[in-house]
């Protein structure tokens, strides 16, 4: 019987009060292993970034450049992704004498703090042996703020909008995992779980991007892959799949074939080339023996994992146009909000458990490059309220994880050059019904900077982080064309 390998949450793996712990030191010697490889080898660091994406050419017979965004192909290919490169990894701990369990850590940055800050072996300059620890990447190749250790945002960590989700698919929407596209690059629908947490972590880790590949590591598609970060930011949106699926209610992967007969092609330990369909890789324990320490249990690996509260009525109707804003709207990191020109009779009033369902779409979304800042979406934000707890009117994010790439036109993608967004705000407008905030003639969307949260003694690095916010913000307007609400 093949053994079962446990991912574990990186903030649990520590010994007294050292931040390392013998998986994370193993997990950087691979690393290390990986970097002293040639381009050319296909076990190599810079050859299985650049399968995700690259600034260079590939080589004869490569298959670069091939991440799946913006498409239901977004998780099982990130999966497939991240297992063979788990399998390199181990083979390199094995070759070094490193521990016989290790798994690819995950970093639930979920967590209250600690655990929702660049996670500790990530900041040390050098390993416990003295040596360059190859986890370390500077500012500016991550943020300064988390580089430094400040805290993400619960805004940019929550899934909690992505789990209410209930079709993988859409629609409305594009759904849990990503709306029905044939595999491209970036494919213009844009999941929930991709969008938030998955784009914003990217954004938000990497900071504000220069050059190709010399700053804002994160922040790039085609850079990403190369900081470690990224690969323990992955194994937690894969562990979020496991997740959504125990959750039930409805939940489920496609059955579709175009889904499930899909195939992708990568490269093992060994360097060759191998390939999976989605339909061999929907149960990460039985068809690629690996589960997270989330989902085990003194008795096994635990079937399910919450309760989860009654699916919500199906709407027999598409959604409706019911209000939108009349003019271009510019981001340049400060809050901006605007009115939506209502047609009145067509936003009803309402109610908790009503028979009306309301989604917010933010299209045309453009921008030369990203300026590295996450936006949050709010509707009806009181920002004249002192001391207001936004995450009561917060519906969603905007951040441009891909911009560059939609703006390709060799690229196969809808909407160029922009993106476009839908959020499902019935539950905001249900409570702010409920508690007579709601006026249907009236509706404000705001946009406002999400910044990292800094901690006691970081006020130093306040002026640094809006300094950087502002000029990158300047230098990369995001605009966007058109808000509108829709009613189902």
């Amino acid at each position: 019987m093949e053994k079962t390998f446990v991912r574990k949450d990186v903030w649990s793996l520590r010994t007294d009060d050292s931040p390392w712990h013998p998986i994370t030191v193993a997990y950087a010697g691979a690393v290390r292993v990986m970097q002293s490889r040639p381009a050319n080898d296909p076990t190599s660091w810079s050859y299985q970034a650049a399968i995700h994406a690259s600034h260079a050419s590939p080589p004869p017979g490569a298959r670069w450049n091939e991440c799946q965004h913006q498409s239901w192909y977004f998780l099982p290919w990130h999966r497939m992704y991240l297992y063979y490169f788990e399998r390199i990894l181990r083979a390199a701990v094995s070759a070094a004498g490193g521990p016989e369990e290790f798994a690819l850590p995950y970093w639930n940055y979920d967590k209250p703090s600690p655990s929702n800050t660049l996670p500790r072996p990530f900041r040390e300059a050098t390993l416990p042996d003295g040596s360059p620890n190859p986890l370390f990447l500077p500012p500016p190749r991550r943020n300064t703020a988390i580089a430094n250790g400040a805290q993400l945002s619960p805004l940019v960590t929550s899934s909690s909008a992505a789990m209410a989700m209930l079709d993988f698919a859409g629609p409305p929407g594009p759904g849990f995992g990503g709306g029905r596209r044939a595999p491209a690059h970036f494919g213009g629908s844009v999941g929930g779980l991709e969008q938030t947490p998955h784009n914003d972590i990217h954004v938000q880790v990497g900071g504000f991007p220069s050059g190709q590949c010399q700053g804002g590591m994160m922040i790039d598609p085609r850079c990403a892959a190369l900081d470690p970060i990224f690969w323990l930011h992955h194994a937690n949106v894969d562990r979020l799949w496991n997740q959504w699926l125990a959750l039930g209610g409805g939940r489920a992967n496609p059955t579709e074939m175009a889904w499930l007969s899909q195939s992708f092609t990568f490269r093992d330990e060994s360097g060759a080339a191998v390939t999976l369909t989605g339909a061999e890789v929907v149960d990460s324990a039985a068809d690629l023996h690996y589960v997270y320490d989330d989902q085990v249990t003194d008795e096994g690996i635990a079937v399910g994992m919450s309760a989860q509260p009654p699916r919500r009525q199906e709407r027999s109707m598409p959604p409706e146009p019911a209000a939108a804003t009349d003019r271009t709207i510019e981001l340049v990191g400060r809050p901006v909000s605007v009115e939506l020109v209502v047609a009145t009779e067509a936003v009803p009033s309402a109610t908790p458990g009503g028979a009306a369902a309301m989604y917010l779409n933010v299209e045309d979304i453009e921008a030369d490059r990203n300026q590295g800042v996450v936006y949050g979406v709010f509707v009806n934000l009181p920002r004249d309220t002192p001391d207001v707890d936004a995450r009561r009117y917060h519906v969603g994010n905007i951040s441009l994880f891909g911009i560059e790439s939609m703006r390709d036109q060799d690229e196969a993608h809808e909407g160029v050059p922009g993106f476009r967004h839908t959020y499902d705000i019935t539950a905001v407008v249900e409570r702010l019904s409920a508690e007579n905030r709601w006026d249907p003639r009236s509706v404000t969307v705001t946009f406002e900077p999400i910044t990292p949260i800094l901690a006691p003694g970081q006020e130093e690095l306040a002026g640094t982080s809006e300094r950087e916010l502002s000029e990158a913000a300047a230098a990369a307007p995001i605009r966007i064309g058109r808000v509108s609400l829709f009613v189902a």
